[in-house]
């Protein structure tokens, strides 16, 4: 059995996994993070100096989310170990010449079509390819810390990367900004053309993190893989379950992203001083992913994926009521910290959970059109609910309702019965 983390595998060597761990959580901050996270960034300076209305510019976040969707859709039939790194590399390449074609922008409608190729490049470049391949990577038994390592690596990474980017963007405008984005891109090429292995099989070496029941390398293992084939798969009502909970967890962590911040300003805390939180809950969150990932291997994935999730809804709870009560905005922002990590460190556990190891990484491809799919409507119905209403409230109420239904629908899904036996 190889069921612990240690530093070297069986030849004594550094393990490989922790390489491509490194490298994800690099392509996680410069290219996921350089095309989403920091969209806000650029929101202020593009639409003021060239005029453009800011729900005109923020379309094109919903046309790089088609996009994506298309992309994902596409790459869960084709994808596999004779063609990744090769869908990363050309997909890379798309997303800095999208970089680089937006800092030349003078019209909105340029924007529109540079953000086709950096869906692209989202979709097939990002969170898909190196969940799969940290999944492929890190065994059953130790795939829950290694999967919280990632994403808070990504986290870690991630904030300076922010603090560097206002800095050029200060300095060097906007346009500096985007070209700072697609060099970011460029750093990640080199490393995906050396590091990029589909799994411990292709290098000959046993697998970290597998029991007894999984076959180690060079036993024709790859090929023998336990586990759903895709279409076996989507058979199964507990994988639809999933998919539909992760829809529903994303119409949440989308509309706390662009909505967070000014729920607490408006429940009158300064803008200064909710900005600030906001970054702290970003390194808080280093810890909880991290604690989560333990707690998981440690005590069964359906404890991970209840307890996130009812700390997600409680936090959101906090969020419609802080307006009347501003103190609970402290434990609504803890309970965000250990909430949020439902989305991308637990849901491939529960899917792995659910469907084993044979066709995983097509099961992880339609997990993201699902979180795709909820990213594009969560934003919006929140700021539609908050124009009828005229405040937060009912907004973070429904997602509350939202995020309870989504608690259930996970704890059915992450059950002894759904779990994948051979």
């Amino acid at each position: 059995m190889n069921t612990k983390m240690k530093l070297r595998d069986e030849n004594g060597k550094v393990y490989f996994g922790w390489y491509i761990l490194i490298m994800s959580a690099l392509i996680g901050t410069l290219i996921y993070n350089g095309i989403i996270s920091t969209s806000g960034v650029f929101l202020l300076p593009v639409t003021t100096e060239l005029g453009i209305p800011v729900g005109a510019f923020s379309f094109y976040i919903s046309i790089l989310s088609v996009a994506n969707i298309i992309t994902l859709y596409f790459i869960s039939r084709k994808l596999n170990k004779n063609n990744m790194k090769k869908i990363m590399l050309i997909t890379g390449i798309l997303g800095i010449l999208s970089f680089v074609g937006f800092s030349f922008c003078k019209a909105i409608w340029q924007f529109y079509i540079l953000s086709v190729p950096m869906g692209i490049c989202f979709g097939a470049c990002t969170m898909t390819p190196c969940t799969i391949l940290v999944s492929n990577w890190f065994g059953p038994k130790v795939r829950g810390k290694a999967m919280s390592f990632y994403i808070a690596g990504v986290s870690l990474i991630g904030m300076g990367i922010i603090n560097v980017l206002n800095y050029v963007i200060m300095h060097y405008g906007w346009r500096g900004g985007y070209l700072f984005c697609a060099v970011g891109i460029l750093i990640c090429l080199p490393l995906m053309a050396k590091l990029v292995v589909w799994s411990p099989a292709e290098k000959g070496i046993a697998r970290m993190g597998d029991g007894e029941e999984i076959p180690q390398a060079g036993e024709a293992s790859q090929l023998s893989l336990p586990g759903y084939t895709a279409k076996e798969g989507l058979r199964k009502p507990a994988v639809w379950v999933l998919l539909i909970s992760c829809i529903l967890l994303v119409l949440a962590s989308s509309s706390e992203l662009q909505h967070g911040i000014p729920t607490l300003i408006m429940a009158g805390i300064s803008p200064a001083f909710a900005t600030f939180l906001s970054s702290l809950i970003s390194v808080a969150m280093i810890g909880t992913n991290l604690i989560i990932g333990w707690a998981t291997d440690k005590f069964g994935i359906r404890l991970g994926a209840t307890a996130t999730c009812a700390c997600f809804a409680l936090a959101v709870l906090g969020y419609a009521l802080v307006g009347g009560i501003p103190g609970l905005m402290y434990p609504a922002l803890i309970l965000y910290a250990f909430g949020v990590p439902a989305v991308n460190t637990i849901s491939p556990l529960i899917m792995a959970h659910i469907c084993g190891e044979k066709e995983l990484y097509k099961f992880i491809s339609y997990m993201n059109m699902a979180i795709a799919v909820g990213g594009i409507f969560g934003a919006a119905l929140v700021g539609m609910l908050f124009d009828m209403t005229g405040g937060y409230k009912i907004p973070w109420l429904a997602m509350a309702a939202v995020l309870t239904v989504a608690t259930i629908m996970r704890a059915a899904a992450a059950s002894k019965r759904n779990k994948y036996t051979a």
